[in-house]
């Protein structure tokens, strides 16, 4: 049986108003349930009936809170960028003022875990999203957020062309690190997988190592 997350206030919209803890507890045992066979089976592999196995339920207790499929899927991406979000916050708390190459590794580290827990909605947004522009949206958005909020994080000491540059430098590695993991979360065959923590200190050094030599790091 999936094991249930908690549902953060902004997937709420896509499901059935729960009052009660049992009634939370069921709508996010759903959603780690439906996360987990697109993730096995593809977003169009999937059905209803097999989220409803996989959460150890009643097809009817499935349709009772989520209108079909796609109101499952848009509630994983949206669970997936607040949690991201969380994330990103407590980083940026956490590492303000301290030294720039911790903040840079902390921050590609962070971004791989959160990638590693949502395979199954990547796999979905990469099968279904270009039909649903309001999810690729909402991942879009996210990753311009966690770029600019690492930017802010680099640029205290810059002025003028300087902070100019790294605008585009930061967005540049953010989108190739971006596509470093989502190739380890979607192809089987890739040379490199993020559940390797070599590969992902390797991203994140590979990183480091071009921003410092544009002397952002100094």
């Amino acid at each position: 049986m999936a094991k249930a997350k908690r549902i953060p206030e902004a997937a709420e919209r896509w499901a059935l108003p729960a009052q009660q803890d049992r009634s939370r507890a069921m709508r996010a045992r759903l959603l780690a349930a439906a996360e987990i066979t697109f993730e096995k089976k593809g977003y169009d592999g999937t059905r209803i009936a097999d989220i409803a196995e996989a959460a150890g339920c009643s097809v009817g207790a499935v349709y009772f809170r989520f209108k079909d499929k796609d109101a499952l899927f848009f509630a994983i991406a949206e669970s997936f960028v607040a949690d991201a979000r969380a994330r990103l916050a407590d980083l940026m708390d956490a590492e303000a003022g301290k030294d720039p190459r911790r903040i840079v590794r902390e921050f590609v580290t962070r971004t791989a875990a959160n990638f590693r827990a949502h395979k199954g909605m990547f796999r979905a947004i990469v099968e279904r999203g270009f039909e649903h522009p309001l999810a690729m949206r909402t991942i879009f958005d996210l990753r311009e957020e966690m770029a600019g909020a690492l930017e802010r994080s680099l640029r205290a000491p810059m002025r003028g062309r300087q902070v100019a540059e790294l605008t585009l430098t930061v967005r540049v590695l953010t989108q190739m690190v971006y596509g470093f993991l989502l190739t380890g979360v979607l192809n089987a065959r890739a040379p490199t997988r993020i559940d390797d923590p070599r590969a992902v200190e390797e991203a994140s050094a590979a990183m480091i190592a071009y921003l410092d030599t544009k002397g952002f790091l100094t």
